[in-house]
């Protein structure tokens, strides 16, 4: 499942928790992220899909200059994640 939301927020600037609502167990493509020491606390999505090779697509094809991918679902405990 693919989705572009770039057109249903015109609004622009989420919260990360309005972020994780809107793209549940996925990872999420954010424009302009705002952290706090490290931690994401908004930007405006630009991209969410449950397939990573997906976002990453969308993230070389977004065109902003400071752009984050972050994984919104729970993470299995008993999984290794590298990035």
């Amino acid at each position: 499942m693919t989705t572009t939301v770039e057109k249903e927020n015109p609004s622009g600037v989420l919260t990360f928790e309005d972020i994780k609502a809107i793209t549940g167990d996925g990872w999420a493509i954010i424009k302009n992220p705002v952290r706090d020491r490290g931690v994401l606390i908004s930007g405006e999505l630009y991209f969410h899909s449950h397939d990573y090779e997906e976002a990453l697509d969308a993230m070389s094809t977004s065109g902003a200059r400071h752009v984050a991918i972050k994984f919104c679902g729970k993470r299995d405990p008993n999984v290794v994640y590298i990035f």
